[in-house]
């Protein structure tokens, strides 16, 4: 006879404090003007003494993207060290911080320290902890509340490639993302795809194809429209056209900027065109050649640039599962078109 399914065992979250709440309801998504950044990682010393100190521990997690870092506590670092941590993660795309206090240090030093990126992005729909604001973002989990999967309803995959709140003209940045409660059976990685390896990854000729064209970026999807309703999500539209290949502004690396919860076409083409190179570049950032899957610890803070990297949740756990998370994200400068470089110019 098959085997029962067991229950998760109801207990109560070991962060309270961090609970969702959202006593105003629903927010209008705040349309950001464009205005100029400067980006830390341009200020960074390329050594980035403050990360590769003696007592440090850092491997990467693959040849391609990602790094993890043991050793090295965030909410110790100078200013100069928070600069560094920008251009680390510009060029390996994601770290992952382990054995972090930060999750302890109180919500005041959390916003300063990711504050010294950028002006923060403020939710206009997801719960934050009682006495902050909607720069913090909670993602939470459990028997009463459901997960992502009960909100996007029955599919084969849950798999969601994506780039945070491009449909502003400054995007986010340098984005902090760390764990409170794990589920106890396992699950609930986060997984990270690097878009300027995936760039290098397409033939010239193809490359060349990309460049030049802009899409128009809108915060009208599927999740929000579950949320608020069709009408008032179309009523308060906010969109911002981006160039589809980006220069890194710290690294000057082109990258592809696909993020389909945001794109709605390729602009001056027809759907079917637009949808074909669109819904190739999604598959094709994917690879299993230039990502990888960070697994959560107790401590560990995960930091990427989202001009470099892409990710994806994997809501794998069981139904009723605690899965606790917070991120704050801030805004980096107004995404800018690559050059197109000699070597990406096909010989035909």
């Amino acid at each position: 006879m098959p085997s029962a399914v067991t229950e998760p065992k109801v207990t109560e979250p070991l962060y309270p404090a961090y609970l969702p709440t959202r006593p105003e309801g629903y927010s209008l998504t705040v349309n950001v003007p464009p205005f100029e950044q400067v980006e830390p990682g341009t200020r960074a010393d390329p050594a980035k003494p403050e990360i590769f100190t003696p007592d440090a521990k850092i491997k990467n997690i693959t040849p391609r993207i990602g790094a993890e870092i043991h050793g090295v506590q965030l909410s110790q670092l100078s200013k100069e060290g928070l600069d560094q941590v920008a251009l680390f993660a510009a060029e390996r795309g994601v770290l992952v911080f382990r054995d972090q206090d930060f999750k302890d240090i109180g919500f005041a030093r959390q916003r300063e320290i990711v504050s010294h990126y950028g002006p923060l992005h403020q939710h206009p729909s997801m719960g934050y902890p009682k006495g902050t604001s909607s720069e913090f973002h909670v993602i939470y989990a459990d028997e009463k509340v459901g997960s992502i999967r009960d909100v996007i309803g029955p599919k084969t995959s849950y798999e969601l490639w994506h780039i945070d709140q491009t449909f502003t003209h400054n995007t986010p940045s340098t984005t902090f993302f760390w764990v409170l409660e794990t589920p106890s059976d396992g699950g609930g990685d986060t997984a990270f795809t690097s878009i300027t390896e995936a760039y290098k990854a397409l033939s010239p000729t193809f490359r060349e194809r990309l460049h030049g064209l802009t899409c128009t970026h809108s915060n009208v999807d599927a999740i929000e429209i579950t949320r608020r309703g069709y009408d008032r999500v179309m009523k308060e539209e906010v969109k911002a056209d981006h160039p589809l290949i980006i220069e890194h502004p710290v690294t000057k690396e082109p990258a592809i900027f696909i993020n389909l919860t945001a794109i709605k076409s390729i602009n001056g083409m027809k759907p079917s065109e637009s949808d074909l190179i669109l819904n190739f570049l999604n598959d094709h950032i994917r690879s299993l050649d230039f990502s990888c899957r960070c697994k959560w610890e107790p401590g560990t803070v995960v930091i990427w640039d989202q001009r470099t990297v892409a990710h994806s949740a994997i809501p794998d756990y069981a139904p009723g599962s605690r899965r606790h998370m917070v991120r704050i994200a801030p805004y980096g400068s107004e995404p800018k078109a690559a050059p197109l470089k000699q070597e990406d110019v096909s010989r035909e």
